[in-house]
């Protein structure tokens, strides 16, 4: 191996090729040297890290270590790096490697750039929510105001497979669909059941064709007119190359016709050619070969919102506003984003978006956590709703984690002496409309009848927000007990934003009791205590523990537990990392505002600017995502001013090719 300093003072005068200044460079390489590779170099590689490779500045761009280069930046930005035992870096030599980082990794050449932007597949969501606006017809399984014991999938979610969530976290991410093979022939048997649906519905055909039948006999120009009106609503309002289409798809539709003898059967097989083709799976923008962002068309801006906010094509308004370029300015696009939060359409924003990101999705998708479907369907809905009322209202994102106000399941509300009182709809403020009205049971069997949740007021300190909701404490527990680390590291990593990645070597809970035997029945406290006895163990569980021991009163399913099955006494106390106490959920939830509310904030705008882009953020975002978090902050985090913001940047409105 050469030795580090050697390694050092050759690349340092080798490399004096890059925009930076060598200089620049040489002062970082140099606090490496001194204040890092004495743990992380080849050989000690401490955490599993090695940073001899950054001394080289070849490495210190965009490349195969570009995410050692970020997990550095992250770790000096926070403090974590050097540990709390060894000497802090110096402000000079922390703002240094900051520096270097920004001009590398930020900037390309000192200027602010978006990025290479993908080609965006639809997903299984989204193509079933295009069949369904193309076809003007319903797909999905239709809300059922009764309990029947089960809960059914679409016909389409058993035909198609279902994604693989990129490393964005997100089904839409661009570049793991990318990667993955297209399911051509689970697509088009999708397409076909979904024009079979649209065969069979008069008023459907006369919506997209403008004729309730198709003639038995067609000449060519009728044929074509009827292919030429569906492919732009297919294409989402793109008339580019469409005589071409045109032609092509009515030579498609004789050759069907010879063999089929069947008019309106021919008309649909090209219907479903045309479903499944490269121009409806794929989202295609116009290129201009730059490596400079440069703005899009107003078409393709109009695709970009209704994919964004809606998961479905672009409507007729929309894609007007695309199409005169009035959607290009920026009061003409805010008009446009408040009239589609205003739409039932927006429920993509809150089935989809925070389904994926907060993980309560899967009490319907994955029978792991079935319990029953009255359970499951209630505890879902509690935080479908509460997530589409700080939409409706606008509210802060804050109130993820404690708010007056909460869904409450029905039938809670339907036994004696429940405490709970109905909010008062006028202290919501609320500026969209309610896109559940219609989901009021009218079955009168009262064991069958199924109600959504209903909004009330908080009822003392143990609910509030959605971490403690039932839905959140399942998904972060078996079905037998719950678990504090996985509760706590599900609030760090979720809601917060910052990675845990666990250590080699540490003990397990087994161990831990073990290691405990000296008393018949330690608390959960004192398991988790031993089980990070380890130093190593502790930078992270001291942020991890006292967030899952403030929830230990919420059992696996939610309800509220002063003990354990074992009779011993729950205790829902702990430090947080400031070194402030709490003794109770309310009070943890206090501190938890108080010390992580402003990165609550900025990760929910990761993670919605992750979800409109198909992407996980890079370096060269945080400049944009700086902007939106600015905005949000002055305007009290308020949930639309997020949406907006993101519609309003460069990335979403520009494109870059390299």
């Amino acid at each position: 191996m050469i030795p580090a300093r050697q390694l050092f003072t050759a690349v340092i005068f080798a490399c004096t090729s890059h925009a930076v200044k060598a200089v620049d460079f040489a002062a970082v390489a140099e606090i490496f040297e001194n204040r890092c590779l004495s743990c992380h170099d080849l050989e000690t590689r401490k955490g599993g890290i090695d940073l001899t490779p950054l001394l080289d500045q070849a490495n210190a761009s965009h490349g195969v270590h570009a995410k050692l280069w970020v997990r550095l930046e992250k770790m000096v930005a926070r403090g974590a790096m050097p540990p709390e035992n060894k000497r802090p870096l110096e402000p000079a030599e922390k703002q240094a490697i900051l520096d270097w980082f920004h001009q590398s990794f930020v900037l390309r050449k000192g200027k602010a750039h978006i990025g290479p932007t993908p080609l965006r597949r639809l997903t299984r969501y989204e193509f079933e929510n295009t069949l369904e606006e193309v076809l003007a017809i319903p797909l999905k399984v239709p809300y059922r105001d009764t309990i029947t014991g089960r809960i059914e999938p679409s016909k389409i979610a058993t035909i198609v497979p279902s994604d693989i969530p990129g490393e964005s976290g997100f089904y839409n991410d661009a570049h793991r669909l990318g990667k993955l093979k297209l399911p051509l022939k689970e697509l088009a048997d999708a397409a076909n059941h979904a024009l079979k649906q649209f065969r069979k519905n008069p008023q459907a055909m006369k919506a997209v064709l403008g004729q309730a039948t198709v003639p038995e006999k067609m000449g060519e120009t009728e044929c074509k007119q009827l292919i030429l009106k569906f492919v732009v609503r297919a294409h989402r309002g793109n008339d580019h190359r469409l005589q071409e289409y045109a032609t092509g798809y009515h030579r498609l539709y004789q050759q069907h016709l010879q063999t089929s003898k069947d008019s309106e059967a021919s008309l649909m097989h090209v219907f479903e050619m045309i479903l499944i083709s490269p121009e409806v799976l794929y989202r295609f923008e116009r290129s201009n070969a730059q490596n400079t962002p440069y703005s899009i068309t107003g078409l393709e801006l109009a695709t970009r919102l209704s994919f964004f906010l809606w998961a479905s094509p672009p409507d007729v308004e929309l894609l007007k506003r695309g199409r005169d370029g009035s959607l290009l300015k920026d009061e003409v696009l805010k008009a446009q984003v408040a009239r589609m939060l205003n739409s039932p359409k927006r429920i993509a924003l809150s089935e989809n978006f925070a389904g994926q990101w907060l993980g309560f999705d899967e009490l319907i998708s994955n029978s792991e956590y079935l319990k029953d479907e009255r359970w499951n369907r209630e505890a879902y809905d509690e935080v479908l709703f509460f997530i589409d009322e700080l939409i409706r209202s606008n509210r802060s994102v804050l109130e993820l984690v404690q708010s007056d106000w909460l869904y409450k399941r029905a039938s809670a509300l339907q036994t004696k002496g429940h405490g709970y009182t109905t909010a008062d709809p006028a202290t919501m403020n609320r500026q969209h409309t309610d896109i559940f009205a219609a989901r009021q049971s009218k079955s009168r069997n009262r064991k069958l009848r199924y109600d959504p949740p209903i909004l009330v007021k908080r009822q003392g300190d143990r609910e509030g927000g959605i971490i403690t909701s039932a839905a959140i404490m399942r998904v972060t527990a078996s079905k037998t007990r719950t678990s504090p680390i996985r509760r706590g590291v599900w609030v760090l990593n979720t809601l917060i934003g910052k990675a845990m990645e666990a250590p080699e070597d540490v003990p397990s809970i087994e161990e831990a009791r073990e290691a405990l035997n000296i008393k018949r029945d330690p608390t959960v406290a004192e398991l988790l205590k031993q089980h990070v006895s380890k130093a190593v163990c502790n930078a992270c569980h001291k942020e991890i523990d006292p967030l899952g021991l403030g929830l230990e009163n919420f059992a696996q399913f939610g309800d509220w537990r002063i003990q354990y099955p074992d009779k011993a006494p729950v205790v829902s106390s702990g430090v947080m990392p400031n070194g402030k106490a709490f003794q109770s959920p309310r009070e943890m939830k206090v501190l938890l505002l108080e010390l992580y509310g402003d990165d609550i904030a900025e990760n929910f705008a990761r993670q919605l600017f992750a979800y409109a882009l198909g992407r996980k953020l890079q370096s060269y975002d945080r400049i944009s995502l700086n902007q939106i978090v600015s905005v949000a902050k002055k305007d009290g985090y308020r949930t639309n001013t997020f949406i907006e913001q993101i519609v309003l940047s460069k990335q979403f409105r520009y494109r870059q090719d390299r």
